[in-house]
């Protein structure tokens, strides 16, 4: 009775967690706030990194958010890993959760490159991981990866729906701060003076100061 009784409070307990989480994440209002958030619920779920992606067509492109290791990241892109990544392949395919095990140790899924992406990922302290995809409004997507040396699947298995909110409520978070971003730059803009505004049209079809002079009958 004990031990059932424990198991129950333990899933309360975790579940609010997840329900915190997200909540610091919806009242986040920067990149930096959000990437505070974002380090210290990798911490709380028992992770050592994150990495947020999402691809914004309408505001961004692509936006990253990350604590993975630099000297990952830096061979990751230099090797240009993400167009043979399966996780990348999953979470833009699919719309579940994925644990990494599922992933590299499955027969027939990998092949020798994509085997070869995943050991090297060890080597930098990201031997396991889970990762969320996320879905939006048009082409809008991205994933939330949470990685760690020790393996944690076997109990995040029962848990992927606390981290498909999580996940979501990075993905809306991140999307709020960058419209708000974008505003505020359409916003310093439209403060320009019409004069203004036809001077730097000239100079960006390639006149110089005194042609744009001439042309706008001023000394």
């Amino acid at each position: 009775m004990k031990s059932t009784t424990y198991r129950v409070d333990r899933s309360v307990s975790r579940q609010l967690l997840y329900f915190d989480i997200a909540s610091d994440v919806a009242r986040t209002t920067s990149t930096e706030s959000l990437q505070r958030v974002c380090r210290r619920a990798t911490e709380a779920l028992g992770f050592d990194y994150y990495l947020f992606g999402g691809y914004y067509p309408v505001i961004e492109g692509m936006v990253i958010s990350s604590n993975y290791p630099a000297g990952w990241r830096e061979r990751y892109d230099g090797n240009n890993y993400v167009a043979i990544d399966p996780v990348v392949r999953h979470c833009w395919s699919e719309s579940s959760p994925v644990s990494w095990d599922r992933l590299t140790y499955s027969d027939g899924k990998l092949g020798q490159k994509e085997r070869k992406l995943m050991r090297e990922a060890g080597e930098y302290g990201l031997s396991f991981g889970i990762s969320i995809p996320v879905h939006g409004a048009g082409a809008e997507g991205g994933m939330l990866s949470l990685a760690t040396t020790q393996c944690l699947m076997d109990t995040l298995r029962h848990e992927e729906v606390g981290l498909h909110i999580i996940a979501h409520a990075i993905h809306e978070a991140t999307k709020r701060i960058m419209s708000k971003s974008s505003a505020s730059c359409s916003a310093d803009f439209e403060r320009l003076s019409p004069r203004e505004i036809e001077c730097l049209s000239w100079t960006a079809k390639g006149k110089t100061s005194w042609a744009i002079a001439r042309i706008l009958e001023v000394s």
